[in-house]
């Protein structure tokens, strides 16, 4: 009878143990209000426990240490945020930290943005400072992995041209230098497909043009018109504007140059800006501008690789993202008068215009 009574005490306490530890770790307890939580580089579950344990997602900070290093999970803690629950089972956690899939952001480059348009964007959504990320973008780290060009020659001041417009997932724990480190390898990734073309082409053989300054054009060519259907003859009149040893004269350029000075650009463009001698002012200086104004697409580095058959040498915006395109001045003129509309010579692409104003 001793031995009977002795055994249901010590079953009783080893059960009171069980269902005190089951209870720690919070088992039976209903899932609360949903948390987003950021674990950080480097941390690891020793130091959240407390940090969560305070948060109200687990009830013990003890009990998580105990079970990782009862179980002796092999899994790394991820870094990134994710979504949680006060009252949540250690088990549970230790799972979603180490398997889950944390909270990713879509963040969209539209093909023509600069990299000023893409760090002010990316402050706005809160995944990085516009400094910050400007900063990243004139890094030498991140300029050597510009793809098919020697960089000493070159001497290219930042990655503008190289940040493949896509739409990417992103994390807020991502530094500004990671970011703009994966945008630049789509773009490598991209590049592979064009580089026997960049380094083959009339526009090397013709003009002894390197592979940056093919990318220089293209992101022109982006920046004038976002119409499919014009980018091959708005790259066959700067070619033969190039052949003839006539400035190219293009605004976006003119635009560049304000974003390199101030930051950022009010939308007009001012007589003291076309007077001006910045080296990205094609009125001023004959040739290529020292490096791209944009990220252009494979579209209109294509464009440039195989422009259309013309003898254009001029094109006015229509007002609609469209353009009226003339061989000779004295036609250019006539349609400068007849086609043109109030704010269409602006300097504004295609893109830039409200989607009601655009041509269909």
């Amino acid at each position: 009878m001793k031995f009977i009574i002795g055994f249901i005490v010590l079953a009783s306490i080893a059960l009171a143990g069980v269902g005190a530890v089951v209870w720690k770790l919070g088992y039976f307890q209903p899932l609360g209000t949903s948390v987003t939580y950021t674990v950080q580089k480097g941390e690891n579950f020793a130091a959240l426990a407390h940090k969560l344990q305070v948060s109200g997602i687990i009830s013990s900070g003890r009990a998580l240490r105990w079970y990782v290093n009862f179980f002796a999970t092999k899994k790394p803690l991820q870094r990134g945020e994710f979504a949680l629950y006060t009252n949540m089972p250690v088990p549970l956690l230790v799972k979603v930290l180490t398997e889950g899939k944390p909270i990713e952001y879509k963040f969209t480059i539209p093909e023509g943005w600069n990299i000023f348009q893409i760090a002010e964007e990316l402050e706005v959504k809160g995944l990085a400072k516009k400094a910050d990320f400007l900063a990243a973008a004139r890094s030498p780290e991140l300029i050597q992995m510009i793809p098919g060009m020697d960089v000493s020659q070159a001497k290219p001041k930042s990655i503008e041209g190289y940040v493949y417009p896509d739409t990417y997932l992103l994390q807020k724990v991502f530094s500004p230098k990671e970011i703009a480190q994966v945008m630049v390898q789509h773009f490598r990734d991209v590049f592979k497909s064009l580089e026997s073309e960049l380094r083959d082409n009339y526009l090397v053989r013709e003009f002894h043009f390197t592979p940056h300054q093919i990318v220089t054009l293209a992101s022109i060519v982006e920046k004038e018109t976002g119409a499919s259907s014009e980018r091959p003859l708005v790259a066959s009149i700067f070619v033969n504007r190039l052949r003839k040893k006539m400035r190219l004269q293009t605004d976006p350029t003119i635009i560049y140059g304000i974003y390199l000075e101030k930051g950022s650009w009010d939308g007009d463009i001012h007589r003291r800006d076309l007077d001006g001698t910045g080296e990205y002012n094609t009125y001023a200086h004959h040739g290529l501008p020292p490096g791209p104004i944009s990220n252009p697409g494979v579209s209109a580095i294509q464009a440039v690789l195989h422009p259309a058959d013309s003898e254009f040498l001029f094109f006015v915006s229509k007002g609609d993202g469209t353009h009226v395109f003339s061989k000779d001045y004295a036609s250019h003129a006539k349609a400068v008068q007849q086609s043109i509309k109030p704010g269409a010579k602006d300097g504004k692409s295609w893109r830039d215009l409200a989607p009601e104003k655009r041509a269909k």
